[in-house]
This record gives C-alpha cells, structure tokens and sequence, in this order.
C-alpha cells in the first residue's frame, strides 16, 4: 500500500516538473523570438471546414467572423450534419451573402469525422483547416499554421491555441488555468519530445497529403481529434503546436456537462490505445513509445488514486477493525509530500499562465486565484472519467459505425456572447443582476476558503523560510511534519527521482535530435492530391468530383460501406 501511496503522490509532482521545463524550454527556443505575424512567400489556397449540427444560435456570426480571415485565399465550407433546427435555413441564407461560402448538406447525423470528410470531398484545397461551428479563428492564425507547411514537407497537421472566452462563471474560470497549466503546457513538453498525444478537435490545420495517406477521419471513434492524430503519427508524419494559432472556444459551465466531455476524451483515448497497440510496438513506431507509456502510466495513476480514496473512506469511516490493516489509509494529504506537491502545483499554474499571457493584452495572471480549484476539480473528475472510460472503451471498441453527436445545451451567458441582441429580447430570470451578483460572491467565497485551505498545507515552507531569518511560526505544525531532518529527507528523494527523470528526458530528447534532427526524409513537399485520387478514395466518378469543388451547394449521404452518395449538385 506504501507503494501506492507514493505513485499517487510522486506522478502529478514528477508530471508538473516535466511539463515546466518541457514549456519553458519551448518557450525559450520558438516562442520567445516570435511575435510579428509572419510572412510567407506563397499563399497555398486553405479550406475552411466547420460541422455543423443545430448551430442555430452561433452559425451565422462564427461564419460572418471566418469571412473577415486576413488570410488571402481561403474558402468556407459548411457541412450541415443532419440538422434538426434552422441551421440549414441560416447556411442557405448566408450562401448568398458570403462569397467565400460553400455548403455541404448531409441528409442525417452522421458525426463530425463523417461531416469533416464530406467537406474534404468538396473542396480541392491542399491545406483543410477543421474548426468548431462555436468558435472564432482568429484573423492571423492561418499565417501562423501554413508557415510550419512551408517549412517542413513532413509536417501533416499543426494545431493550435484554444482561448476560453466564456468566463463568467467558475468552472469556466478554472478551465482557463487548466488550458495554460495542463493542455499548453503538455503540448509544448510533447512538441520538444516529438510527438503529441492529440491534436485540438477545435483548431487544427491538415495536409491534404497526410489526411489522404492515412484514409481521412475515422468515424467510429467518439474522438476524430486523438484518432487521427495517432494516424498521421505511425506513418511518421509531423504534428506541431503552434500557439499564436488562437481560437477562441466556449467551454462547459456545468458539472454534468464538463463531465460527458471529459467522459467522452477518455474514451477516445482509450480506444486511440487500443486501436494502434499493434503498430505502436513496431520498431519504426518507436518515436511514439514516449506517448503510450505516458498514457498508459496515467491510466494506471487514475485507478492508484481511485483505490486510495476508497481505502482512506474504508479506514476512517467504516467500523474500527473492519478495514485490513494493510490496506489503512489515514490521510489524503501525506506530510511533506503533500506541502511540496501543493507548492508544485502552485507554481505550474503560474508559469503556466505567464506563458500564455503573451497572447492578451490583459494577461492571465489574475486567473490564478481562480485556478486554485482546479487541481482538486483535475484530479477528480480525470480520475473518475478515466476509471468509468476504459472499460466503457474496451466494451464499444469496435462495435460503433458513427459516433453521432448530440446538440450542445449552452447556458444562457454563452449565447449572450455570440448572438446578435434583439429589440424586443425577455429579460431572463437567471440573467438578473442580483442573481448574478449573488452567485459571484458565492463564488468569491468558497475560492477564499480553498485559498486557506492551500495555504495551510504550504504554511511549513513559509515556517522554513521565516526561521532562517529568526522568525518562528506554526511551530506545532513542522512538529507535527518531522521538522528539517524529515523535509530534507523528502527533498532528497524527491530530487534524486526528478535528476533521474530528467536524465532520461535529456538523452531521450538528444537522441531525437542526432537521430532525427539533422535527417529530413521529405525534403520535398509531397505530392499534390489530384482529382482522381481523391475519386478513387471516396469511390465516386471523377467527373462528380470535379463537379463538388464547383459547386456552391452540395447534397450527399454515406451508405452502409461509408462510401458518399451525392443526391444533388
């Protein structure tokens, strides 16, 4: 059980280490110097996908936005995927007033990897830029994206930097931090390791050249995004993070919705590991090693942590003698351990923040009071998704033709960011400034008590640092935690098991780098994908392919083999 208990503990703090000098090596070596949006000595012409299912509320502005792109060539095609609302109206509506818009009709839901690659099919671009129906690119992102293509004939896809703009609320607020503390931060870490877990469903930019190799989306995984990314990965294609590419995205402000989103991440993932194993464990596969045991050692952290939770519950509530003894776990916040992991944590979000404060005029920092919640909210709802997703996963592997989705059930507070007001619009009793009111400071005060609770845990190092200046304070509590002798024992071993880690990152990370660095397989762009190529992908005549990338309005469906049917041109 001792054993456990320091996985538990040891992981997140060995995980936050890693990703801060992942990100702040990143940092120094490609984002430091970068800050003008660059310039490009060819503009290669981009297609703009967004699926849409009943997107009433958001459609109309999101593409109104995406048609004020300082890109110079770029076409919008928006696929209606089996809309129940007047999504379909807005888009034959909008058709006329956009030029730069095209409109793929799918005759039933049939998922977004379905939705995104009927839009492939319509469009003859070489670069296809996958974005949500409520989200905003921003104006310079493509610049940023189609510069890596440029660069680099073995890059397959760049994903870029989601932005919370929906922060009215305090889940909301949490997220912020968990997007620059864990998501920015993990990519950054993966990026300089070479290969990244998962592009961003919301913001990715795809050679048209990768996505045909690898067979486009795959439609039988809750997860395109991860699926994908796994694809284009073991046929040693190049992913890269770019994070000036912003989009600005709305996040959950509910529990139950937060919860099917992270439940359905989970099992994405679950089904990405278990697809690929196979392949994973061939030898030209082995850049990707890094990734799966990552992924697998987090699975595994998941259910340590679900298994001492329940053993702290077993020993302190159940009968006394009813629990084993091997099994006891007296406390959930472990002496030192949890002071230095506290203190870890802390300092992830901040320099997690910082980083990515270069990229608003306000900065991010002032979120750190908010994102104190969120390595408790992390570690619960992770865990809990984690421990329910893989079995869940394993279950339906296999078993799903389409991963259908469903349409979001946004909160009042995100529609007022994306609609258009009204002359005549209700007042709504959830809206009403003393409700609003009341719930801030609801809120304000619960972060107040979390802010005591975490400084209790940390007030030994603040004991430390005042009894060198001859300052002593909570006496009883570094009584209580051993004193010096049993600090600098766990800083000793603490530290032994980090040099080692970071032993193995830095020859892993040299490694990569004679191996790979200075050997460019592609050093020349590939090949166009042609017409023809792309009808005998899409098993259709080439002359209806040809038809599609000229056509203003297109009306398909997929049969039972997920081959296109195109009803109308």
């Amino acid at each position: 059980m001792q054993a456990v208990f320091f996985f538990v503990f040891f992981y997140p703090l060995f995980m936050a280490i890693f990703w801060m000098m992942g990100a702040i090596i990143f940092y120094i070596r490609r984002e430091r110097k970068e800050r003008d949006v660059p310039r490009l000595e060819v503009y290669p012409r981009v297609a703009i996908l967004v699926p849409c299912h009943n997107e009433e509320v958001v459609i109309h502005d999101a593409l109104t936005q995406l048609a004020q792109n300082k890109y110079p060539d770029f076409e919008i095609i928006a696929i209606n995927d089996g809309s129940t609302d007047r999504t379909g109206e807005i888009l034959q509506e909008l058709v006329g007033k956009i030029g730069r818009l095209r409109v793929v009709t799918l005759t039933r839901n049939m998922g977004k990897a379905m939705a995104l690659k009927a839009g492939a099919i319509a469009s003859s671009s070489e670069f296809l830029m996958c974005i949500d129906a409520d989200a905003l690119l921003d104006k310079n992102a493509l610049f940023w994206m189609i510069r890596h293509f440029l660069e680099g004939p073995r890059v397959g896809a760049v994903t870029g930097n989601p932005r919370v703009v929906n922060r009215a609320s305090l889940l909301a607020r949490i997220q912020i931090g968990e997007f620059s503390a864990i998501v920015g931060m993990i990519k950054r870490t993966q990026r300089k390791l070479g290969r990244i877990f998962t592009v961003s469903g919301v913001n990715t930019c795809f050679r048209r050249a990768a996505l045909h190799s690898v067979g486009y989306w795959s439609p039988g995984t809750v997860t395109e995004d991860i699926d994908v990314s796994w694809k284009l990965q073991l046929r040693h294609w190049d992913i890269r993070y770019e994070p000036h590419a912003l989009t600005w995205i709305l996040v959950p402000e509910s529990l139950r919705t937060l919860w099917k989103q992270r439940l359905r991440w989970a099992q994405g993932g679950v089904e990405a590991a278990i697809r690929y194993t196979k392949k994973i464990f061939s030898w030209t596969s082995r850049r990707m090693w890094s990734v799966y045991a990552e992924y697998w050692v987090g699975v595994l952290w998941c259910y340590a942590f679900a298994f001492t939770v329940v053993c702290w519950i077993g020993t302190n509530y159940l009968p006394r003698g009813s629990w084993p003894p091997s099994l006891a776990v007296q406390t959930l916040i472990p002496g030192w351990t949890g002071v230095i992991l506290a203190f870890t944590c802390l300092a992830q979000f901040t320099v997690g923040l910082i980083l990515d404060s270069f990229y608003e005029r306000r900065g991010l920092i002032r979120y750190l009071f908010w994102a104190i919640w969120y390595p408790a909210v992390y570690w619960l709802i992770s865990a809990a998704t984690t421990v329910v997703a893989v079995p869940k996963g394993i279950y339906k592997y296999g078993k799903t033709q389409y991963a259908v989705w469903r349409s979001p059930k946004r909160r009042l507070r995100d529609l007022l960011v994306w609609a258009r007001s009204a002359p005549n619009q209700r007042h709504y009793f959830l809206d009403h400034p003393i409700i609003v009111f009341s719930r801030r400071v609801a809120e304000l005060m619960i972060t107040v008590l979390f802010w005591g609770l975490w400084v209790y845990l940390v007030t030994p190092l603040l004991s430390l640092a005042l009894w060198f200046i001859g300052v002593y304070l909570f006496v009883d509590r570094m009584i209580t935690l051993g004193g010096y002798e049993a600090f600098a024992e766990q800083l000793v071993n603490y530290g032994s098991a980090v040099f080692v880690m970071w032993l193995v990152l830095t020859l892993w990370v040299i490694w990569n780098l004679r191996r790979y660095g200075q050997h460019n397989r592609r050093t020349e762009p590939p090949p166009y994908v042609t017409a023809d190529q792309i009808a005998e992908a899409m098993h259709l005549p080439v002359e209806t392919i040809s038809r599609a990338h000229a056509s203003r309005h297109i009306h398909l469906h997929f049969d039972r083999h997920e081959r296109p049917v195109i009803e109308k041109l």
